[in-house]
């Protein structure tokens, strides 16, 4: 009997643990983290938490008035500091394990700083890795502070909705900050990043139009569409040694989805027609070596879902083949290859130093662009 009662404790207390406990209430649960740069060289951090058990406060006529999240910020000269900081300014214990969401700032990106940021934010304990990973205009604290649920009760479940939503149709890259993190780390690949602007209406004041601070295409689109949401995300940011070198638009980065096998179905307007195409199969890609000459070659095949007029669908072949090879020569010119095209050349090596003699880099930047694109009529 008394062996039995040990055994039950025994595993009583393996079951139970004997770490301390923490209350859910003693924790500060971040669901967005933003990244800026400081005019000092140091960098300031922004995390949005839920209040916990908040319902928000009613008006008159019973609705909820409250903000359910709070934004808290903090800085330093490093992202150690400022993460420390960040820890004193939340008067709870940090939990980064439930991120949902990654913004950096365009002009952080693109600094000289952000690789070495890249792998401090990559090396942070607990932290949720697989987050989105967003670049955004402007502020990414003044990006972070104006974010809202639109359909949703519950702001994380949102950022996946949305993202899964505008990923699908091949408005942004399935990106995150893990993707980013191993892609920058990698010479067979470049990683993206998706492109988040705010609405130009609500940057725009008398000292500071919102054509100042937002760019041509994202002022078009906020011309042409009307939003439930003061955030937007359209396009990718484009990344080459762990820094931001490009961006590209809506159009360009269905093309860049369609030539690495990321999208499955889309709209596409040709001929003045609307079109619902998908993908017949997996785009195919080679590197093709003349000599020193190096070619680079991407197959598409796609079907329409409905019966669309052949004349339509080989306007559309020609628009996505232009379109497709102009992306490709844009790349070039960066030397940014989010095709990873390199994988392809790569695996003609037989040693990793043999690969790296070879200066893929100024080869890629050099080769010639063949693109072919079919559309097969489907639909009764």
């Amino acid at each position: 009997m008394r062996r039995s009662l040990a055994l039950l404790l025994i595993i009583a207390l393996v079951l139970s643990g004997c770490g301390q406990t923490v209350e859910v209430e003693d924790q500060a649960y971040a669901l967005v983290l933003g990244l800026d740069a400081r005019g000092d060289g140091g960098v300031e951090l922004t995390i949005r938490i839920p209040r916990i058990g908040h319902s928000g406060d009613s008006d008159s006529d019973g609705k909820s008035s409250g903000r359910p999240y709070l934004v808290l910020a903090a800085a330093g000269e490093s992202y150690a500091q400022a993460l420390e900081q960040l820890q004193w300014s939340a008067a709870r214990e940090l939990n980064l394990s439930h991120i949902a969401l990654i913004v950096a700032s365009e002009a952080l990106a693109s600094s000289a700083a952000f690789p070495r940021l890249i792998d401090s934010v990559a090396e942070t304990r607990h932290l949720y890795t697989t987050a989105a990973f967003v670049v955004c205009s402007g502020r990414a604290r003044d990006f972070i502070e104006g974010q809202e649920t639109i359909l949703g009760a519950h702001l994380s479940s949102e950022i996946a909705a949305m993202f899964r939503h505008y990923a699908d149709h091949g408005y942004i890259p399935r990106a995150s900050f893990a993707e980013l993190y191993y892609a920058t780390h990698s010479c067979y690949s470049d990683p993206t990043a998706i492109w988040g602007f705010p609405d130009a209406g609500e940057l725009a004041t008398e000292d500071q139009p919102a054509a100042a601070v937002i760019t041509d295409d994202d002022a078009r689109l906020n011309a042409d569409t009307l939003t439930a949401s003061s955030r937007q995300y359209r396009g990718a940011a484009l990344f080459l040694d762990g820094r931001m070198v490009g961006r590209l638009n809506g159009s360009e980065t269905l093309c860049l989805r369609l030539l690495t096998g990321r999208v499955t179905g889309f709209g596409y307007a040709a001929a003045g027609e609307g079109l619902n195409l998908s993908t017949l199969r997996s785009p195919v890609r080679r590197v093709r070596l003349d000599g020193d000459r190096v070619r680079l070659q991407a197959e598409i095949a796609l079907i329409s879902e409905d019966p669309a007029d052949p004349a339509v669908l080989r306007a559309a072949e020609q628009s996505i083949k232009r379109d497709a090879e102009a992306l490709i020569r844009w790349c070039q010119q960066l030397r940014a290859d989010p095709f990873a095209f390199a994988d392809r050349a790569a695996a003609r090596f037989a040693t990793y130093e043999s690969w790296l003699q070879w200066n893929w880099r100024e080869r890629y930047a050099q080769a010639d662009v063949e693109v072919s694109v079919s559309i097969a009529r489907g639909g009764s």
